[in-house]
């Protein structure tokens, strides 16, 4: 049965058989280790009552920071549903769920995924991945265009409130509400 667990080195989340394999080598990184050297991602213990700005008890909403492109309306903010937010330009071409107002060339018609997932204590948890798009997504613990990791194609990453996401020049904050 595959579970997630999270290299050591990078952070990344990954999903594997544990009762398979005995050395990981995570694809980001290249760390190489035994399997009980990535921890195994488990559901929070602590109550509802005990919540940190860490944990969201409502999918989170994405805020435009920055963008070098025209934004094509006034609202700043998107909204995340449960499930798969496929993100991307705005197209007639895009079977994305979420299609962003924006005039971004740099940023694929299908460019990245936010999966919220709602956990067994009710908090949700956002995992987000790049479509194989030709400019990358890039996720920072900062601000964006500083200290930021390019997501190659099939890694998940988890996403915190403060995160920030890069898509092509256009850039968004993860916020709680």
């Amino acid at each position: 049965m595959k579970t997630q667990s999270i290299c050591p080195k990078c952070k990344v989340v990954l999903e594997f058989d544990r009762a398979v394999h005995s050395v990981v080598k995570c694809p980001k990184c290249s760390y190489e280790g035994n399997v009980a050297n990535f921890k195994e991602l488990e559901p929070p213990t602590e109550p509802p009552g005990d919540a940190s700005k860490d944990k969201l008890y409502k999918p989170g909403r994405l805020e435009l920071l920055k963008t070098d492109a025209r934004w094509l309306q006034a609202e700043r903010i998107v909204s995340l549903k449960r499930g798969i937010n496929t993100l991307g330009r705005r197209s007639p071409n895009s079977s994305g769920s979420i299609q962003l107002p924006t005039e971004d060339s740099f940023m694929s018609k299908n460019h990245a995924t936010i999966e919220v997932v709602m956990k067994a204590d009710g908090v949700f948890e956002h995992r987000l991945s790049d479509n194989g798009s030709k400019n990358g997504t890039f996720h920072s613990r900062n601000e964006c265009f500083s200290r930021e990791d390019r997501l190659e194609k099939g890694e998940t990453t988890l996403l915190l409130p403060g995160d920030s996401i890069r898509m092509g020049h256009t850039c968004f904050k993860l916020i709680a509400e």
